[in-house]
């Protein structure tokens, strides 16, 4: 009798724990559903499909004509493979000018619909004007270059050049693991690298980055994303790092020369992180160097840190939520006013 009443209640504690793992896991596919029907959380990750190996020389890029997602919202190319809306139809009609737009995924305007980013605002504010968008995610200043000097010279239509300038592109790590899933083996992989993706656990964060929104969620407001990927990037632009910083900043004074010698007129726009827009002044000192290197070269830039600030609104509604340095709707606006200052 005693051994069955033992194993009755060995029993019961099974289910008990069976149960309530059940119930807790029902809980939370409630709520990663309910996060999926809002939208407000965007998943990040895109489809192995929008990129191509070797579009512009060594530099990847994005499919042609393909319909993709990336951060959850659908985007589309067109033969160049750069980003369209989606019901963007090709035209012979003269256009009074053309501008190309040098970028990465801050440019390329993930997690957001094309018409709202501040290339599509662009597109749409000057019907006449033909706007080619090239920017990849994960792309550098390396492959900005690329891009000038494999498609500049077939299409001398273009009469304007913006590169948005993202802090991280003095940093190759975006761009290699987006290469490590197509096996490109284009680029060299730091030890630094490779150790920040060993193990069991960094690989189950990032499964979960890109396929949990609730995880996401979670992780957004009990930790602090934007900052910490602030100070990895602000490294960068330390005086101890500055051989780095001016190997990698390199190319974008090539690109300078090389439009200079077209009479092709360059502006950079430096993106700032949500961490820099939460106080006025603080934080800014990648673009102190920034503006006094481009400044130094004679290469025309912008920096909307001003723009944004004089909304008086707080940082967050400027960007995807939680995210570090990819823009909102409301940022897309910001920054077009402050790239139309040249236009």
């Amino acid at each position: 009798m005693y051994n069955a009443v033992v194993m009755n209640k060995r029993y019961l504690n099974a289910l008990l724990v069976v149960c309530s793992v059940v119930v807790v896991f029902g809980v939370l596919c409630v709520f990663e559903y309910a996060l999926r029907l809002s939208g407000s959380v965007k998943p990040l990750s895109n489809s192995r499909e929008l990129f191509v190996v070797n579009a512009f020389g060594v530099s990847r890029g994005n499919a042609k004509i393909i319909g993709a997602f990336s951060f959850g919202e659908k985007v589309y190319t067109d033969k160049y493979g750069f980003r369209i809306p989606k019901d963007y139809k090709e035209t012979d009609k003269h256009f009074s000018g053309t501008i190309l737009v040098l970028g990465d995924s801050i440019a390329f305007g993930v997690g957001v619909k094309e018409e709202d980013t501040f290339v599509g605002l662009v597109r749409s504010s000057l019907p006449d004007a033909r706007v080619y968008n090239s920017a990849v995610v994960g792309y550098n200043s390396y492959d900005y270059e690329n891009v000038i000097v494999h498609f500049l010279p077939s299409h001398p239509e273009i009469n304007r050049v913006y590169l948005i300038y993202c802090l991280n592109d003095l940093n190759s790590q975006s761009a290699e693991l987006i290469d490590s899933e197509l096996n490109t083996g284009t680029r060299n992989v730091t030890l630094l690298d490779k150790a920040r993706h060993l193990g069991v656990l960094a690989e189950l964060n990032e499964f979960l980055r890109a396929k949990s929104l609730l995880y996401l969620y979670l992780k957004g407001l009990l930790t602090d994303p934007q900052m910490r990927f602030y100070m990895a990037e602000s490294l960068y632009y330390n005086a101890d790092n500055d051989v780095i910083f001016n190997k990698n900043i390199q190319p974008i004074v090539n690109i300078a020369r090389t439009l200079k010698a077209r009479n092709i007129p360059f502006t950079v726009i430096i993106s700032p992180y949500e961490a820099q827009l939460r106080k006025k002044d603080t934080l800014l000192e990648p673009q102190k160097k920034l503006s006094a290197f481009f400044s130094a070269n004679g290469i025309d830039f912008i920096d909307p840190v001003p723009d944004f600030l004089a909304k008086g609104v707080p940082s967050k509604e400027f960007y995807l939520f939680c995210d570090p340095m990819h823009f909102s709707e409301k940022g897309h606006r910001v920054m077009f006013g402050a790239l139309m200052r040249r236009l």
